[in-house]
This record gives structure tokens, sequence and C-alpha cells, in this order.
């Protein structure tokens, strides 16, 4: 940054800029099968939406619900419940006292009242498990890899609602295994013709005080 403000922390590593904004938590609280959030958030893209479930379970066919500048909430088709935050690049005012910072542009960076997501990681490279027959013309087709489940970690699961392109023009349906009893997620696809390349990231975050 050429002015403005800059905090560091004891390791060197900017934790606030007056030009970029930070990951902002700006709802968080229980789902059951997905969430309402009150008020709406106003962002034009839709808010990123992390859970971490209470039990070991299937992510499947997300939906983010409403539109740029209304979005209302978040459903899927998953047994149990759990935790969840949404987040965005953008604040907002909610603190009565302490520090409020801006952009150039005057768009809102940061309030003190509002806490905080970070990135912990993001799963890239897959290992391909089999596939199967589910005995209604389709295959499944299995990955994992190492990700341990017991680190407080939230998954994010705007990209779990998505199709994956087969190995011609068909599309395959995408889920996720939550297992807590191996300690790992466990992504597969069902389709009709599957690649047993698997290119979907899935990314992990965490609220910070």
């Amino acid at each position: 940054m050429s002015f403005g403000l800059e905090f560091k922390n004891v390791n060197d590593v900017v934790t606030l800029d007056s030009e970029f904004s930070r990951l902002v938590v700006l709802q968080s609280g229980r789902y059951s099968g997905g969430a309402t959030f009150s008020p709406a958030i106003t962002t034009q893209e839709p808010p990123l939406v992390f859970v971490r479930p209470d039990g070991t379970t299937t992510l499947q066919y997300t939906t983010i619900n409403g539109g740029p500048g209304n979005w209302t909430g978040f459903s899927f088709l998953s047994s149990g419940a759990g935790s969840y935050f949404c987040a965005a690049f953008k604040s907002r005012e909610v603190a009565t006292y302490g520090l409020r910072l801006w952009n150039g542009s005057g768009g809102l960076l940061f309030d003190s009242g509002t806490p905080c997501a970070q990135f912990t990681r993001t799963i890239r490279a897959w290992t391909y498990l089999g596939s199967s027959n589910t005995g209604q013309g389709t295959t499944r087709s299995n990955w994992t890899a190492y990700s341990p489940l017991d680190t407080g970690d939230f998954v994010m699961i705007n990209n779990i609602g998505m199709d994956v392109g087969g190995n011609s023009t068909r599309a395959a349906k995408l889920y996720v295994v939550w297992n807590y009893g191996n300690n790992r997620l466990e992504p597969y696809i069902i389709g009709v013709n599957n690649s047993v390349s698997f290119y979907i990231p899935i990314v992990f975050a965490k609220p910070i005080s």
C-alpha cells in the first residue's frame, strides 16, 4: 500500500490493510437442511457458505438461495444438522464503537464488531478409490484425500452443488461424504460415463477472533 492504514502481526504478516478487504463472517448459526439469512446478504456475488456437520453425512444438491443483492439463505439435501457461517470479502456496519476502515472508493473493509474468517487449507489432489454400478444404469466413482475432520475446520459448500463433466458431453452429479469414522472427506459422482480423474477443489476455513 502507498498510503492508509496497515497492521502486521508478530510474524510480520499483514492482517489488516486499507486497500484490501478480509474474509468477513456476515452470519453464523445452526443449520438443518439449510438455513435462512437474517437479514439477507446484500453482496452482488453469492456469499461463501461453510458448514461443519455434527455427524457423518452426505452433502448434496447445494443451493445458495436468492439473487444478487438479496441472498436469503442456503439449502441442501443432507441428513442431520450442524454449524455454519457465511462470509464475503465485504464488511458491514455492526459495532457501536471501535474501529471502522474504508478503502479509497468508500467501500467498507473492516468493522471491529464483525468477526473475520481464515482459509485453512484446500484439497486439489484426490486418490481414486474405484467405481461400482448403481443398478440403475449409472456408475458411482469414488475419491478421497488426506482431510482430517477433527481440526475444527468448516468446509465450503458453494461448489458441491455443481455437476461434474464426464468422459463425453454427459454430466455427473457430485456428492461429498463428511465421514467422521474415517476422519476424511469422500467425494463421489454418479453418472453414465465417468472419468477416473477428479479436479474439484474442496476449501476449508474457520472463524477467527
